[in-house]
């Protein structure tokens, strides 16, 4: 694979190009490469310690959060919660999360991740986010305009309610429609506000590192200031992100193009005395780091995130020695409702077993999806199901994007037939297999007790005709799959700095957000990338400014 994030070498006085040493541009306490949700709180932070931060991104800023949902995952007793009489606390956030989690970080780290969710959610409002409490707290994919707080996981199901008191955890910026703008308004004005110099379009090329393989900064490749070469440069990302987040090929092509006209940028060296932070997303856009790393999530039919999330932040980390894991784990959202009619059929895979639990979160069906069915689905449902969900359409409260895709699903995206042999034959799946297991389905049903334990209130009877099978298919656009990385960079995780596979720390170097593993590495919530940026990102910038001064000078 072809990686361009080799290290520069130097010295305290500059940097060796060509045989020539070049004096330092630049000379800050700390650079933040990335102006996301963690850049953003990574720089805040060090700033609330008195350390003079560069805060540069390759954009505008605001990485995959600005089109975000605007939901973050807080819990352990939050405003919010009590207000809707959840009596939440962090043990109890920290049993069901351990589920998710799994081991991707310590006991420790997930243990001090709920011990500050409070005050994480208490630190993010008071940067102005709005979260009053607003509506009702409620099971959904995403909750109505009016709602701040919802069941945003798996937390009402089993085995997770068994393990953990079920709260809600979701906490929504309120707004209409998708707020991730939101949360990334009230962090960019607070960096702005603390005093971060933020340098805009200006792209890390590579980190610079001395004769022992210690960081002491990085190259910068700052657009050049012609408006037109800016703008246009704004008009390549605008197109990589929503042209290339539906089309893999017009990704690929968009990609290339944006690089070249990139090429019109003055290179800096800009000295980082207590280190620098990489908070530059994931890799969703690198079809190479895809196709390598994260296979069964590859063909997914819509890249979310921007341009930026092209793994180039993890390749300089990975340059400099840092270990990398989780790289195969990956978030592809298979919501199945609204309408909510729909959790009452059973999702079958192309060997005609059944997939899961169909009330599970999207998340989780996403995964089970690829990883055991090769990203192929779908979802049978029968005549009153279908009547159900249609009346649901038009009755039930649901957001724009919602709503289109129920549309298409009740009225277009799947397959219809008077019989359930014909319609496995019609689905290119075994008949053997896929009535067996409808009528396993049914038996549990009519028993009031499903084999997968789906609750009791979604359980319905497959037996009237005709009979419907939805298209789940990861790769189809008529049913758009957006997917995510969640894998990085190994760092220790109280304080964010990378790790070698030996063990060993990496001085002067740190790793946030979803350039690091971290919370949301091995399964995903919605809001918990967000919550994991804010809380790795505050851990980074608070060790550089108060453990890293001066180590390097």
């Amino acid at each position: 694979m072809q990686d361009d994030a080799e290290p520069a070498r130097g010295n305290d006085r500059g940097v060796i190009e060509d045989g020539v040493l070049r004096p330092w541009d630049e000379v800050h306490d700390l650079v933040v490469i990335g102006f996301g949700v963690a850049g953003a709180s990574a720089a805040i932070e060090a700033r609330t310690h008195g350390a003079s931060v560069l805060l540069a991104d390759r954009f505008q800023g605001g990485g995959a959060t600005t089109l975000s949902a605007g939901v973050v995952y807080f819990g352990g007793g939050t405003r919010l919660q009590r207000d809707a009489g959840f009596a939440d606390e962090p043990a109890n956030m920290e049993r069901y999360l351990a589920l998710e989690v799994r081991d991707a970080v310590s006991e420790q780290t997930l243990h001090e991740f709920c011990e500050r969710s409070v005050e994480n959610f208490e630190w993010l409002c008071g940067l102005g986010v709005p979260f009053p409490s607003s509506g009702k707290a409620s099971k959904t994919s995403y909750p109505p305009d009016d709602c701040t707080l919802y069941f945003s996981g798996n937390e009402l199901c089993h085995p997770y309610a068994h393990a953990a008191e079920p709260a809600p955890r979701g906490h929504r910026a309120l707004g209409r429609g998708l707020t991730g703008h939101l949360i990334f308004d009230g962090l960019r004005e607070g960096a702005i506000r603390s005093g971060a110099d933020v340098r805009r379009q200006a792209r890390a090329e590579r980190l610079v590192v001395d004769e022992r393989g210690d960081v002491l900064g990085v190259v910068l490749a700052e657009l050049s200031p012609r408006a037109w070469v800016r703008a246009a440069q704004q008009a390549g990302m605008a197109l990589v992100t929503y042209g290339g987040g539906f089309s893999r090929r017009a990704n690929d092509r968009l990609r290339k193009r944006l690089t070249q006209l990139e090429q019109r940028a003055v290179r800096r060296f800009v000295r980082a005395r207590d280190g620098v932070v990489l908070a530059a997303g994931g890799f969703v856009f690198n079809r190479e780091m895809m196709r390598r790393y994260a296979p069964d999530y590859a063909n997914c039919s819509m890249r979310l995130g921007t341009a930026g999330d092209d793994g180039h932040g993890i390749m300089m980390g990975r340059a400099v020695g840092g270990a990398l894991d989780r790289m195969e784990r990956c978030c592809a959202w298979r919501f199945i409702n609204p309408p909510s009619a729909w959790i009452r059929g059973v999702l079958i895979g192309p060997d005609g077993s059944r997939v899961c639990n169909e009330e599970l979160y999207g998340s989780t069906i996403g995964e089970r999806l690829a990883e055991n069915h090769g990203g192929h689905g779908v979802l049978v449902i029968d005549a009153a199901m279908m009547d159900l969900a249609r009346e649901q359409l038009r009755s039930e409260k649901m957001g724009g994007f919602q709503l289109v895709f129920g549309a298409v699903n009740n009225y277009y995206n799947y397959e219809r037939s008077d019989s359930l042999a014909q319609l496995a034959a019609r689905c290119r799946i075994d008949e053997t297999a896929f009535l067996a297991t409808v009528e396993a389905y049914n038996a549990g049903v009519r028993a009031g007790q499903d084999g997968l334990q789906k609750s009791s209130d979604h359980l319905q009877v497959v037996e009237k005709p005709p009979f419907f099978a939805i298209h789940c298919d990861h790769d189809t656009i008529k049913f758009p799959t957006p997917c995510i990385t969640l894998g990085g960079l190994v760092v220790d995780g109280m304080t964010g700095r990378l790790v070698r596979e030996s063990g060993e720390v990496i001085r002067g170097v740190y790793a946030a957000g979803r350039n690091a593993v971290g919370v949301s590495s091995f399964s995903y919530v919605s809001g918990l990338s967000v919550s994991d940026g804010i809380f790795s990102g505050r851990n980074a910038g608070a060790h550089a400014a108060t453990q890293g001064r001066g180590a390097l000078a």
